[in-house]
């Protein structure tokens, strides 16, 4: 009976490190904003997991991105603006999981409009500091200033300390409830957000873009169903 027992305990040793072995590790970048670990990451942690495949996150912003991504560092990036992508030489866009628009919010006592970003006179807070958005706001006149750490900039909004707010609105991101905001559309946007891989595993790319599809299918009918 112990002879038995030894041998059913070493197979299923043996087998969880033959899994273990097998599983094929990637690398992929990504940047700090919520939606990221909030939906995005578990979403293609539990896509590539079904291929056999573990994933390594790393943290960059987007010029970190584009050196990592064309200097082979990196298997891949989580998801990246649509403006990123003709900057990247080796890399293939899977799939498109969202459209990004950039609204600006103002504190519901002032002035709401796309003018206030041509007046060089006022300061707009930009909720970032990655090159990227700060590069698609280059042509706002107003004075921009950054911070990436959003649950301080809510604060600093609800109480009163900044005026002016540049911010996303996407499908996969809950609008903000902000009880002493205006709102404005801006002409910055509209861009895909999409899931890139490096040319090296562009072999993923046709069935990691039909499961995202379906999950992001999933989660739209999902987030339609009233609670």
């Amino acid at each position: 009976m112990k002879v038995a027992f030894l041998s059913y305990s070493l197979a299923i040793i043996a087998f969880f490190a033959a899994t273990s072995l097998s599983a094929k590790e990637l690398l992929l970048s990504h940047s700090p904003h919520p939606v990221m670990n909030n939906i995005l990451i578990p979403m293609l942690q539990d896509v590539y997991g079904e291929l056999g495949f573990n994933l390594t996150l790393q943290e960059a912003e987007g010029a970190r991105v584009i050196k990592l991504m064309n200097e082979g560092l990196v298997d891949g990036d989580v998801a990246r603006l649509e403006p990123i992508l003709s900057h990247l030489e080796s890399a293939v866009a899977v799939a498109k999981l969202d459209t990004i628009q950039v609204i600006l919010l103002c504190r519901k006592d002032i002035s709401c409009d796309e003018d206030v970003l041509l007046n060089p006179k006022l300061r707009v807070l930009v909720p970032t500091v990655d090159a990227t958005l700060t590069l698609l706001t280059n042509d706002i006149l107003a004075k921009r200033y950054f911070n990436n750490d959003w649950e301080s900039i809510i604060a600093m909004f609800n109480a009163g300390k900044v005026d002016y707010l540049l911010w996303i609105e996407s499908r996969l991101i809950p609008p903000l409830a902000l009880s002493n905001a205006n709102r404005s559309d801006t002409n910055i946007g509209p861009f895909g957000l999409y899931h890139i891989l490096h040319n090296n595993h562009q072999y993923l790319a046709e069935p990691i873009a039909n499961m995202l599809k379906q999950r992001l299918a999933q989660l739209e009918l999902t987030s339609a169903t009233p609670l």
